[in-house]
């Protein structure tokens, strides 16, 4: 357990991880648009939850679908591999247990990757509710939106854990750096070109999907998340055994 507290620690306290996190926050204020940034009618007043849907329309946006299987592999999809090609490895794992150092880099890079989106999210609200709140017209019928915030920052987290994850292992796999960085994004679009061009009613695959449903899913966003997490379980394991059977050797 130790082990897998130092690995998070490693993975979150550092400079990649506040990289990806800001990037994120500026994505999702690329991706809303200068129009809904700067609205033309603010000194009338602003509709109630404009600050959520702000967010909502930059989440949706083809910039911020584009840099999420990027921004979550900054963090820490290379760990293992840069201890094992540096020898560090060795005289590290005499002191310490062989199963928890493995969890550690498995689950390490996953939930950095995954936070690193989630977080980006919530400051983005944060920052948006504090600029944009004051200035809406108070609607006691509105309903708020912070549940579904809630949901898609859920959604964002898992699919960030997926696709570190899944940089993790390729990288593992083949002992390249290279990999860690450009498989997730290759595969990501290589799914979204087989489900938006050849099939089409086999949209469960398309990782835009997942983060902007335009297709009905059992459960909704819940179904979805349920979905991710099988993937996770599934990439997780198999990186496991790739990194143990490198320690083996």
């Amino acid at each position: 357990m130790d082990e897998i507290k130092t690995d998070l620690k490693r993975a979150i306290y550092s400079l990649p991880f506040l990289l990806s996190c800001l990037a994120m926050i500026l994505s999702i204020a690329i991706g809303a648009g200068a129009k809904l940034l700067f609205p033309k009618d603010i000194g009338m007043g602003l509709y109630t939850d404009y600050h959520a849907q702000l967010i909502f329309t930059g989440l949706s946006s083809d910039i911020v679908l584009m840099v999420v299987p990027i921004l979550c592999t900054l963090p820490y999809t290379i760990a293992f591999l840069d201890e094992y090609k540096s020898g560090f490895i060795k005289p590290y794992l005499m002191k310490c247990d062989k199963s928890a150092y493995i969890k550690g880099k498995v689950v390490g890079a996953g939930i950095s990757g995954g936070l690193a989106l989630a977080i980006g999210i919530l400051v983005s609200y944060f920052i948006a509710s504090l600029v944009y709140r004051p200035l809406e017209i108070a609607d006691p019928m509105a309903v708020s939106s912070i549940n579904i915030l809630v949901r898609k920052a859920l959604v964002f987290f898992l699919c960030g854990w997926l696709w570190a994850s899944v940089g993790s292992l390729l990288a593992n796999i083949t002992l390249s750096k290279y990999m860690a960085y450009a498989a997730p994004f290759v595969i990501y679009y290589v799914l979204v070109i087989l489900s938006e061009r050849y099939f089409h009613s086999i949209y469960v695959i398309n990782p835009k999907e997942w983060l902007t449903p335009q297709n009905p899913w059992v459960g909704g966003d819940w179904g979805i998340m349920l979905l991710v997490i099988l993937f996770n379980i599934i990439i997780m394991m198999i990186n496991d055994v790739v990194i143990e059977g490198r320690i083996k050797r």
